[in-house]
């Protein structure tokens, strides 16, 4: 594999719109740009040539996927307000909370994650391993409704920590998925790839879709984002994409005199809704045979209930479009999680259930 590119000064965003330099939080964390390939080892079952990846699994050799660029916005903020404690939320195999318990204790912060139910799977517990290893803290949650109130509960015994929300979602963290497709830009000006006619991406809370789909309108790209969703309808629907994307140009107009929302050309976005099976956390058969074969793309296991649906999805969008150029956004990371035999010391009683019969 080629030597990681080195960490960088500034976004590429910044870059456009200097006056982000000052006024929003980062710091690095991403190795970028990551690579864009073509998805020929899996050909055969794609049922055809021009269909890339981006390979945001390689974002960070500690931990990579497509929370690292989030989190230089929302680690730098923690930091700017002083915090010591980051609280946030997830499923039982949540890579969220996964990428918060790798990034942020290794920058000094005490992390916490309250877990909602999810179906167990070898990768969830391979998640709860590696969080704990990392040296985060994990809270049972249980059902939604207990998960808000346990949530409360740490949120007063650990004196107001900084809040990351499911998904780290949010207009100022956003802005890392903006800048992505900058970067995009940069290597399809460079010749690595064409410029693709559809992106496919992984939809849970939809911001990445969101911020992909904004950065695009910014850069004059005729290009459909779709959202592969994989999380409840209520969570992940057009209006809450909208609403995401819209608040992160307005945050972007309030932060930047050069973005005006006005010259903005109509975002081009869709959902595909086919993929989700019987809801957030439950495989289906598409979504195991797609897992193997990002497998066969990455070189890492992969999970089949967020990117293997995405896959799954990428093959039909892919045959249904013979002609376009397609770029499937990888947003798990392939870093090796912990599978070790046993129950970790550090897993909390409550969760040691998940472990039985594993």
């Amino acid at each position: 594999m080629a030597p990681l590119p080195p960490l960088r000064h500034e976004t590429w965003l910044m870059a456009e719109h200097p006056a982000l330099r000052h006024a929003v939080p980062w710091l690095p964390l991403a190795h970028v740009p990551t690579p864009v390939e073509p998805c020929t080892p899996i050909r055969d079952y794609l049922g055809r040539d021009g269909v890339w990846i981006k390979r945001d699994d390689l974002l960070s050799p500690l931990y990579g996927g497509n929370k690292v660029r989030r989190f230089e916005h929302l680690l730098a903020s923690a930091r700017e307000h002083g915090a010591s404690h980051i609280l946030t939320v997830g499923g039982l195999g949540s890579t969220q909370v996964i990428a918060a318990s790798v990034h942020g204790t290794r920058l000094g912060f005490q992390v916490t994650s309250v877990l909602f139910d999810q179906p167990v799977t070898a990768f969830v517990r391979r998640a709860l391993q590696t969080s704990v290893a990392a040296g985060g803290r994990l809270v049972h949650g249980g059902s939604y409704a207990s998960t808000v109130r346990r949530f409360w509960t740490a949120y007063a015994e650990n004196r107001q920590p900084y809040v990351i929300a499911p998904g780290a979602f949010g207009p100022v963290a956003n802005l890392g998925y903006v800048d992505a497709m900058f970067e995009l830009a940069g290597q399809v000006e460079r010749k690595e790839m064409p410029r693709p006619d559809v992106i496919v991406v992984a939809a849970g809370s939809g911001a990445t879709l969101a911020a992909l789909a904004l950065g695009a309108a910014m850069l004059r790209w005729s290009t459909l984002l779709v959202g592969v969703r994989i999380t409840d309808l209520l969570a992940c629907n057009r209006a809450t994409v909208r609403l995401q994307l819209e608040g992160t140009a307005r945050t972007l107009a309030a932060l930047s005199p050069r973005f005006s929302r006005r010259a903005l050309p109509p975002p081009h976005f869709a959902l595909d809704h086919r993929a989700v099976g019987q809801g957030y956390g439950h495989p289906t058969d598409d979504a195991v045979a797609a897992a193997l074969q990002l497998q066969t793309l990455t070189g890492a296991p992969s999970d089949s209930t967020y990117t293997g649906k995405a896959l799954g999805a990428l093959r039909r969008i892919a045959r249904k479009r013979p002609r376009d150029t397609v770029l499937f956004w990888n947003t798990l990371s392939s870093t090796p999680l912990v599978d070790a035999p046993g129950v970790p010391a550090a897993i909390p009683m409550e969760l040691r259930h998940v472990f039985e019969g594993g």
